[in-house]
């Protein structure tokens, strides 16, 4: 094995391999931080759940702030 065929072999590496293990490595960490932003949503919610609050409580507690409106019926609402 002469150098030509080191220097050919490691620039088929290079040009092949490194963005091949960049974009496996891209797709593992989307995955990863996906399942944990998904499992720390789940753990808000039993939280909150052991807490007493309601479905309703819960659902404007983690729709607020995404410009989601909800209709909250208030005392004025009812004796009118």
């Amino acid at each position: 094995m002469g150098d030509y065929d080191l220097v050919g072999l490691t620039a088929v590496i290079c040009l092949f391999g490194l963005p091949f293990l960049c974009g496996i490595i891209a797709i593992v960490a989307s995955a990863w931080t996906k399942a944990a932003c998904h499992q720390k949503d789940v753990d808000l919610k039993h939280h909150m759940l052991a807490s007493g609050m309601s479905a309703e409580e819960i659902e404007r507690v983690l729709n607020a702030g995404k410009g989601v409106e909800t209709s909250v019926e208030t005392w004025s609402d009812r004796e009118s």
